[in-house]
């Protein structure tokens, strides 16, 4: 029986050792963290200490690629988070109420998302791990280093605790996140190492948590899936989640002194107010907070893969954040760890032997996975950064050239464009390459068509009432 190490027990964690436990593999997951995760989703929300999950507390999107995901390869979790609250969200019977033709198409069906915190997701996901024979949990296990053949082709063959010890494996799947220090275990031992690129994401999030007093919507849902904007100088999304809650998340530059604020409660609410698509849910007759603010920086677009004359070494997997991060507010972290990871169980199953094959192998698949999202995220957070620096500084820039389109110019577009929407939305949700919307030319037509016709549907405040506000607010 193949014997598999997983490093790191969040989602992709979880999610690899599920897939892999399938495969007929004896898998143990090793975790820093030493708690037992809590029995219930509130009491997850409310006391589950995660300091290896950084964003266990910030917003999240469970689109359209990871839900079918779920839904057709890891049926029993999607059942137990519906089961446990979860919001099933179908953006085809839920598009925005500005769009003139509504219509579901036949397509839409795979429109499907999830509405729910994350620590419900990952509670869920661990409770159906535990579950499942074959997989073993080791909590409190810190990872050092890996150990390797020491004779014959270099091959990892197990990792090296904190306090020493050696666990021997005949595959080590580094599922440690976005802090992974899998590239610096390979350099101990001289071997080949993937090379990195991060581009700062350049933005700094502040996001709280409410419970919604009423199951119907308190104002409308632009996005499906929740409400929100991307202005000039600032964003502000909310995100539908499990048993009535939702979250808020305003981002901003991380440089914005006077947008800092925004982690003081009565300033995030103040400028919730002003927002005119936010405005609604914060009201007293509408939500109650059940949580503090909790802001989030020091974000990367970061890419890791092997270059093509590379050989990358056998018996050890990168996958997930370990591989690629994006800045969140794109939604495709938790949909493209869970494509990574079934796509290497599916490459596993054909190519059992941890051998330079299978290697080679799971570096393309890693590739063709995360390569076009980050070149997406990197030039759309470029422009963005762009574009909220020359607002707070009180410049205006150029216009675009009559070729060049953007996400906030098409998203402003998909508001009153159904073909612009769904090729966007299913863009948004991973189904879909950022080619089918950037590289084509009839939705750059219709989107400078619809920048010609009207205004935004939905405006936010402009840079200097949100200032006042938040200052007046935090006192």
């Amino acid at each position: 029986m193949t014997r598999t190490l997983i490093v790191g027990g969040s989602v992709a964690g979880l999610a690899a050792a599920l897939a892999f436990a399938e495969l007929g593999h004896d898998v143990t997951v090793l975790e820093r963290d030493t708690a037992e995760a809590p029995d219930t989703v509130d009491l997850a929300h409310r006391d589950w200490q995660r300091p290896t999950v950084p964003q266990l507390h910030q917003s999240h999107a469970f689109g359209s690629l990871g839900t079918n995901l779920l839904r057709d390869r890891l049926p029993a979790v999607h059942q137990a988070l519906v089961t446990a609250g979860a919001r099933e969200i179908e953006l085809g019977r839920a598009m925005p109420p500005t769009l003139a033709d509504r219509t579901p198409h036949p397509a839409d069906a795979e429109l499907r998302m999830l509405g729910s915190r994350r620590s419900t997701f990952e509670l869920i996901l661990r409770q159906e791990a535990l579950r499942r024979p074959g997989i073993a949990f080791r909590r409190g296990e810190t990872v050092r280093g890996l150990t390797v053949a020491e004779r014959g082709p270099a091959r990892v063959t197990g990792v090296v605790t904190k306090d020493g010890r050696t666990l021997a494996a005949d595959l080590v799947i580094d599922a440690s996140g976005r802090r992974s220090q899998g590239h610096e275990w390979l350099r101990e031992h001289g071997l080949a190492e993937p090379e990195q690129v991060a581009h700062g994401a350049d933005i700094t999030y502040y996001t709280r948590y409410y419970r919604a007093l009423s199951p119907r919507p308190a104002g409308p849902l632009n996005r499906g899936f929740g409400a929100g904007g991307l202005w000039d100088h600032y964003t502000g999304v909310l995100f539908l989640g499990d048993n009535e809650t939702f979250t808020l998340s305003f981002g901003v530059l991380p440089d914005d002194t006077e947008l800092k604020a925004l982690r003081v409660e009565e300033a995030f609410t103040a400028a919730a107010r002003i927002t005119p698509l936010l405005a609604p849910w914060v009201s007293p007759e509408a939500a109650e907070p059940i949580s503090p603010v909790y802001p989030m920086g020091g974000l990367d677009n970061s890419l890791r893969l092997y270059g093509p004359d590379v050989q990358p070494v056998p018996g050890f997997l990168p996958v997930a954040d370990a591989v690629c991060t994006t800045n969140p507010a794109y939604g495709r972290g938790v949909s493209l760890a869970l494509a990574h990871v079934l796509g290497l169980a599916d490459l596993v199953r054909e190519h059992p032997e941890p051998d330079a094959e299978q290697a080679a192998l799971a570096a393309g698949l890693a590739g063709r996975t995360f390569r076009p999202w980050f070149e997406d995220a990197v030039r759309n957070d470029a422009g963005r950064a762009r574009l909220w620096r020359a607002t707070v500084a009180g410049r205006q820039l150029p216009p675009l050239p009559p070729d060049v389109i953007t996400f906030g110019t098409v998203a402003e577009a998909a508001a009153t464009d159904e073909v612009v929407w769904r090729r966007l939305v299913r863009s948004m949700m991973s189904l879909d390459h950022p080619a089918g919307v950037y590289e084509d030319e009839e939705i750059r037509l219709r989107v400078k068509q619809a920048a010609a016709a009207a205004p935004p549907p939905f405006p936010g405040p402009s840079r200097s009432t949100l200032v006042d506000v938040v200052r007046r607010a935090a006192g």
